[in-house]
């Protein structure tokens, strides 16, 4: 009975790794940087921290009883042999109906190691986030869970 049981939750972890897996979106490059997005959660207090993380360490706060809310995209970055130093663009986050999302984040010094941000948009509570963009590179969050 003992190894039944151990062999579902080993089964039910092995789902459950895999539905995570499922929900990240393929890797597209943007100039010699690879960009998946692997997550996007809702919060009420957040990092606005550089990406990679820096000198910045503001935070955002929405107050009780606000309509608004944080959407916070995960970036997974990794930094491609073909990457040069420069100036990248800001993410623009996008609802269903097209309505661009600002973030107050930037981009820092990247150096060779892969890293992950997670960029902070305020948007209406309950907004369904559609793409995820940098310049030109779009990423379609419409499958992803909210």
């Amino acid at each position: 009975m003992r190894r039944a049981r151990y062999a579902l939750m080993l089964l039910g972890g092995v789902v459950t790794a895999a539905g995570a897996l499922g929900a990240a979106q393929a890797a597209q490059t943007y100039k010699g940087l690879e960009v998946a997005v692997s997550g996007i959660e809702r919060a009420t207090n957040v990092s606005l921290a550089d990406c990679p993380a820096g000198a910045n360490i503001v935070r955002g706060v929405i107050r009780p009883g606000d309509q608004m809310e944080f959407a916070s995209v995960k970036v997974d970055f990794k930094v491609l042999p073909a990457f040069k130093p420069g100036v990248i663009p800001k993410p623009v986050l996008y609802d269903a109906s097209g309505k661009a999302y600002n973030t107050a984040q930037t981009f820092g010094e990247i150096g060779s190691a892969p890293f992950t941000c997670a960029f902070s948009f305020r948007v209406p509570k309950g907004t369904k986030v559609t793409k995820f963009a940098i310049d030109t590179l779009s990423i379609n969050l419409g499958a992803m869970g909210q």
